[in-house]
């Protein structure tokens, strides 16, 4: 499991977020990420998608668009950003980030869609000809012409129910005819979701999906029918760096790692990689009832809208004022509310009201209502809180105000190049 990860190769991390919450630094529930181990792990990232030829795009849902760890991937070579949705792209713009891929799984609204064109994003995803006229029209307006993917999918491929657009295999050359014909859009390539099956979740032994394959084969269909040249294929989903080489090999020219920089993702918790645990979530024990501890909510949405405990890994939480008390003082996740306002921890005598508790999950911080803490230095002793952010990428003062963007700009670009800049190593881990 990834607490266990956690502890195992990143124990300063845990002790100094005990500490900051012990002292008050940061608040209760607050993702608590090393900015040390984000940047071992996206040069890692960085260096083996080159080897293998892969363009590389930051997955930055589950980091909450926070511009510190996306500045300092980039800083370490990771190519440019992932947005899967509008709002995402308004945030890496408002930080001065570059904006790669947008749409990837959900198009832009309509509406919405002159102003995200207007900031002249790498490349958009499109599911369908009106979102692709929109971005034309656009496009045109602006007088110039926007890359687009798109997206084919066969029934019965593997995907996640609300999580997937675009044509059919059997129609999308005359689908995707209509949007070659538009006047301000450029079919460059194709993307698909999932491409690695997570019924694996070793990822040693991971392999692609019929998904993918159902993208490879309507990527020839569209060269060969449409004349259309050097189509890329952007492969998301479970990656990292034991599956960049087993992506290339099948024909992937993107990658976009997110929650694997984290070193957080299923096979994080299967096996051990590469990549070093990075986050981990700060709770405070808050009360008791009826023999169990309940902990601080906020961070912990993610678990029920993915089955709940039982269907992940055993989910525990260790809970103490101090990393020696803590670390071996394990209680148990159970079942609770819809909404979380609290984790309900089973044996809930071996905590004590005030202790932190240390949670290690497959993290999504956007779709939580918590804070995320930007921490530089663990590794080397120094540890420094760099900014503090709601999960949706704000920034925040000591009174959790919004800082001024230019302020946070500028502070970003000094840790990004100071501590972490290319002409140094990635921090020593």
């Amino acid at each position: 499991m990834l607490l266990t990860r956690a502890l195992q190769r990143n124990p300063e991390m845990i002790a100094t977020a005990i500490d900051f919450h012990q002292r008050g630094i940061v608040p209760a529930a607050t993702y608590f990420v090393d900015l040390d181990a984000i940047a071992h792990n996206a040069k890692l990232m960085a260096d083996e998608a080159k080897k293998y030829g892969l363009r590389s795009y930051l997955m930055t849902k589950q980091n909450g668009r926070n511009p510190y760890i996306t500045r300092v991937a980039l800083e370490q070579g990771i190519d440019s950003t992932v947005a899967v949705e509008a709002t995402e792209a308004r945030t890496i713009t408002r930080y001065g980030l570059p904006l790669g891929h947008v749409g990837h799984l959900s198009n832009i609204p309509l509406r919405e869609i002159p102003s995200i064109v207007a900031m002249e994003p790498e490349v958009m995803t499109v599911f369908t000809y009106e979102n692709a006229k929109a971005i034309s029209d656009a496009a045109t307006a602006l007088g110039r012409v926007q890359n687009v993917y798109v997206r084919v999918n066969k029934p019965g491929d593997e995907f996640f129910k609300g999580m997937v657009g675009g044509w059919t295999e059997d129609e999308c050359v005359e689908g995707v005819r209509k949007v070659v014909e538009l006047p301000g859009v450029k079919v460059i390539g194709l993307t698909s979701f999932v491409n690695i099956t997570y019924q694996t979740p070793a990822a040693t032994k991971a392999k692609p999906t019929d998904t993918y394959f159902t993208m490879l084969r309507a990527k020839e269909l569209l060269e060969k029918e449409l004349g259309l040249e050097d189509l890329r294929v952007n492969a998301p989903a479970f990656n990292n760096c034991a599956t960049f080489k087993m992506l290339a090999e099948n024909g992937a020219t993107d990658v976009e790692p997110g929650i694997g920089l984290l070193g957080s993702s299923l096979a994080h918790a299967y096996e051990d990689l590469a990549e070093k645990p990075a986050q981990v979530y700060v709770s405070e024990v808050m009360h008791h009832w009826e023999g169990e501890a309940y902990t601080l909510g906020g961070g912990l949405t993610y678990i029920e809208g993915s089955g709940g405990p039982q269907n992940e890994y055993p989910i525990r939480a260790i809970t103490g004022r101090t990393f020696e008390e803590a670390k071996d003082n394990a209680l148990t996740l159970v079942e609770r509310g819809i909404i979380d306002y609290h984790g309900v921890l089973a044996d809930g005598e071996k905590a004590k009201v005030g202790d932190t508790a240390i949670y290690a999950l497959r993290a999504q911080f956007f779709v939580n209502r918590c804070y995320v803490a930007i921490v530089s230095g663990v590794s080397t002793g120094n540890p420094t809180l760099e900014g503090l952010f709601d999960s949706l990428g704000t920034a925040l003062d000591a009174d959790f105000n919004p800082l001024p963007v230019a302020q946070v700009i500028a502070d970003i670009e000094r840790v990004a190049t100071e501590l972490y800049g290319q002409d140094r190593n990635a921090a020593s881990v």
